[in-house]
């Protein structure tokens, strides 16, 4: 190539390569971009970590679609999520009870927030609790801890939230099925969603760009049951078919795709 990319320019090209390609080798990559097979390995190790490629000897494939349950020990990517939670935390207005659901990047929301003593938050999280509640009014829901994905589950954590009405929900999926619904990878999150969701006015999800066409093993419900979607995607299909089924989109700018 003539002119040489930034690094974050370089991965967004490999990454786009892997994904028509299916796969893609270190040697090719580092003649394409005139780069040594050294930074073309952190590229792609980078890529790795993110959940966005599955690194092999000698280069990376395209990860399965089917995708399988991550510890939250695991999940990483941290600085890719913080864009996603700072525009869903602009969204509390003034009054708001809302439920945040646990995940990798909801609990970042909590650091975001400014402070709103008027504000209701419920969770199911373990993490961030006491920065939260020195921010708002804070119901946690109790329930039996999951080990690894720990968050609040089970029937004590769903009678709690049954008796309380959510001007809004925030959710997360790390797979969107190609027919549009939202997926799970555990029971108890299939069924805490549910029922958040069933007590909710309105319903805003976060998802990564990765994270389209992903399938879990439990159905949530169809996308067009939400509200509001937060996505880094780029996809003109994408997008076009969330306008046509009347869900608001808030563009979350990301410079990489986001993480697992």
């Amino acid at each position: 190539m003539n002119k040489p990319l930034f690094t974050e320019e370089r991965r967004k090209r490999i990454l786009e390569q892997i994904q028509r390609e299916g796969r893609v080798q270190v040697k090719e990559l580092a003649v394409l971009f005139s780069v040594t097979e050294d930074a073309i390995r952190k590229d792609l190790r980078f890529l790795d970590q993110q959940g966005l490629v599955q690194k092999t000897y000698g280069g990376a494939l395209l990860p399965s679609k089917a995708s399988s349950f991550i510890a939250y020990k695991d999940r990483g990517g941290t600085e890719s999520k913080k864009p996603f939670a700072k525009a869903a935390a602009a969204l509390i207005k003034p009054g708001d009870t809302v439920f945040i659901e646990s995940s990798s990047y909801t609990n970042l929301m909590f650091y975001e927030m400014e402070p709103m003593p008027g504000v209701t938050v419920v969770t199911n999280s373990i993490h961030g609790l006491s920065e939260l509640a020195s921010k708002v009014k804070l119901i946690h829901v109790g329930g039996t801890i999951h080990p690894e994905d720990e968050s609040g589950y089970g029937f004590f954590a769903l009678q709690t939230i049954q008796q309380i009405n959510f001007d809004k929900c925030f959710l997360r999926t790390s797979g969107i099925s190609p027919d549009w619904k939202v997926s799970a990878a555990l029971q108890d999150s299939l069924e805490l969603k549910q029922t958040v969701i069933r007590h909710s006015k309105q319903k805003i999800l976060l998802i990564g760009r990765n994270h389209w066409n992903r399938v879990h093993r439990y159905n949530v419900c169809e996308l067009g049951e939400m509200d509001v979607v937060l996505t880094d995607t780029d996809d003109e299909k994408i997008l076009s078919k969330l306008a046509r089924q009347g869900i608001d989109v808030i563009s979350v700018d990301q410079s990489i795709p986001s993480g697992r």
